[in-house]
């Protein structure tokens, strides 16, 4: 069996960091409208695919439709975003057996 091989590289370069930093800044403030604009969204979108490009959200049944909404509608936007929403509202509990105590 190999053996999975990590490389990693320093990269100094003060053009592709000022790249990187645009693209981490677009992502970001597509994340942030949507946490903002749940409220105008839910629970219509419960279910489905929402595709955030240029701060306007794109929703569809699949997660390709929403890509191709978006992307038509804002071809420049590389920071778009998509989440899928779950359809049920239940609570969950989340747990990880090896810290969990038997009484």
């Amino acid at each position: 069996m190999l053996e999975p091989k990590l490389t990693v590289e320093e990269n100094n370069d003060p053009v592709h960091y000022a790249e990187v930093c645009a693209l981490h800044e677009r992502t970001k403030r597509n994340w942030d409208w949507l946490s903002a604009h749940w409220p105008d969204l839910l629970p219509g979108v419960r279910g489905r695919f929402v595709a955030v490009a240029a701060q306007e959200a794109f929703v569809a049944d699949t997660s390709e439709e929403a890509w191709r909404l978006a992307k038509s509608a804002h071809p420049d936007d590389d920071g778009a975003i998509l989440r899928y929403v779950r359809k049920d509202t239940y609570p969950r509990i989340y747990a990880n057996r090896r810290h969990m105590v038997s009484l």
